[in-house]
């Protein structure tokens, strides 16, 4: 079987082609050293660098919780049909019920504070979505500082994951 590769090593992006036939990896279409490696790595051992984004935890403790005036209604999808109705002849939508009501939930996502954060280096591809896992399960305090470590040595594989700015 012959794999096709595009070397990311260096700027040159080298074609490579890759042919495996067991622990064997015979590779073509290099202009350097550093495509053979690359493409051995890929096909044998591939790995891979995450980023993402972690809410904080607010003052109040609780991750993503914003003051009762920002609360929004969840609706069902008849009520939010009746709003889209509404949205269309009124050109605008119409005011949500107030906070605290029946059927509210805290508004989550951009509204609250988020750290980015990043790997320290790459992790096997296998270890992707067990890392992204631990990650969602963290809630750290603020401030967070550029370069600070937020998970150390995630699932033992000797890797941190790393705030990528300050957020205070």
């Amino acid at each position: 079987m012959v794999d096709r590769l595009t070397c990311l090593l260096c700027p040159v992006g080298c074609e490579l082609e890759v042919r495996q036939e067991g622990a064997a990896v015979e590779v073509r279409g290099h202009q350097c050293d550093k495509g053979v490696g690359f493409a051995e790595e890929e096909v044998l051992r591939p790995k891979r660098n995450l980023a993402t984004s972690i809410p904080a935890r607010t003052e109040a403790g609780a991750a993503g919780t914003l003051p009762a005036r920002t609360q929004v209604r969840a609706e069902t999808g008849a009520a939010s049909a009746a709003r889209a109705a509404e949205a269309g002849a009124a050109g605008t939508l119409p005011a949500r019920t107030e906070a605290g009501a029946a059927g509210t939930f805290p508004a989550r996502g951009t509204a609250s504070r988020m750290i980015s954060a990043r790997l320290s280096d790459r992790v096997p591809r296998a270890a992707i979505f067990p890392i992204l896992a631990e990650i969602a399960k963290l809630r750290p305090p603020l401030p967070v500082r550029r370069g600070q470590v937020l998970i150390a040595d995630v699932l033992g594989t000797g890797v941190d994951v790393i705030a990528t700015r300050t957020v205070e």
